[in-house]
């Protein structure tokens, strides 16, 4: 058994790894998210021949919604050591999807990104 003060570490480590993750900081475009979707979109190119813009796009998303998934989980793990309910997961999960498409939607009228032809 996983003693509650092990617990609450952990919801810590997993909130801060989250954050970095998160659309809530600062820095998370430019030096986190564009990264790792530039890297899906590559990947998925090789193995699938998926668009690149289609690939970035799922791979911004993904990473937004796992960092805000695990923020919301980790906080609420490091206050009360108690996991998430599923409600607030969900409504972390949509804004963090709402949020991924109005950004990459942004990233694409400043010319940043390039979609599709």
């Amino acid at each position: 058994m996983v003693s509650r003060a092990a617990r609450r570490a952990l919801g810590a480590f997993v909130a801060a790894v989250g954050y970095i993750l998160s659309p809530l900081s600062p820095w998370n475009d430019a030096f986190v998210n564009a990264p790792i979707a530039y890297a899906v979109a590559k990947l998925l190119h090789r193995l699938l021949g998926l668009n690149e813009f289609i690939g970035f796009q799922l791979g911004y998303m993904a990473s937004n919604i796992v960092g805000m998934a695990m923020l919301f989980w980790g906080t609420s793990e490091a206050a009360t050591g108690k996991p998430l309910d599923k409600r607030n997961l969900a409504k972390s999960i949509l804004f963090s999807l709402v949020y991924s498409v109005a950004a990459s939607l942004i990233l694409a009228a400043l010319g940043l990104i390039q979609p599709p032809p």
